[in-house]
């Protein structure tokens, strides 16, 4: 059973095959190996023959759900002890997961009156940049070509401040939560504020990615 089980939502034909390899390259480029990497395809493939690094399960029809169909799926197959959710038009830095995981080995810091922790190792967020992006209240909204370049802690995880891929939580929890049961375009959000709040969870400080 690995550490990490990574769960990447892929749309063939909605992005270049060089988006695609950048994206998938830089989570093979991790420092930290303990990790599993599953590609959900929506839809039968375009071209079932062109080669990839890593096998892509595609579905029989699209979802077209934003992925999170594909999510759901992954949750339910991974076999890692957490789950990091993934869209293969992003990219996490080589040193993200090793990051990561030093936060989960860390003992907790914060604890309540009755010494409970409030960090726990349940969740861990972490900052990324959302490329083309810019806040605009109440949220955050994509200007393609505008160049905007916007730090989303996700530290509070409050909804329109967190991105799909920030929030990585142990499997158990989402399969008590029945896995990705939001299946709304902004369902992480909704979901992550929840989780957060019920679960507890630690923040890293570094930056370990990109939205574009």
């Amino acid at each position: 059973m690995p550490l990490f089980s990574i769960i990447a939502v892929h749309y063939q034909g909605t992005i270049s095959r060089e988006t695609y390899l950048r994206g998938i390259n830089s989570i093979l480029s991790q420092t930290f190996k303990d990790y599993e990497l599953l590609v959900y395809h929506d839809g039968p493939p375009l071209d079932p023959q062109a080669p990839t690094p890593v096998p892509i399960r595609c579905t029989a029809a699209r979802h077209n759900d934003w992925g999170h169909s594909l999510r759901d799926r992954g949750i339910r197959e991974a076999s890692g002890d957490y789950i990091l959710h993934f869209n293969v038009d992003n990219i996490l830095y080589p040193s993200a997961l090793e990051m990561i995981a030093q936060e989960i080995r860390r003992p907790s810091r914060v604890y309540d009156t009755d010494h409970n922790p409030l960090d726990t190792d349940n969740i861990i967020i972490f900052p990324i940049i959302m490329n083309d992006h810019d806040r605009v209240m109440p949220g955050v909204v994509r200007i393609p070509g505008s160049g905007a370049r916007l730090i989303m802690t996700g530290n509070p995880p409050f909804f329109g401040a967190v991105d799909c891929m920030q929030l990585v939580m142990k499997r158990s929890l989402w399969l008590a939560e029945g896995g990705w049961s939001d299946k709304r375009q902004q369902g992480d959000g909704v979901m992550y504020q929840s989780f957060g709040e019920k679960y507890g969870y630690r923040g890293v400080g570094a930056i370990l990615g990109e939205h574009f």
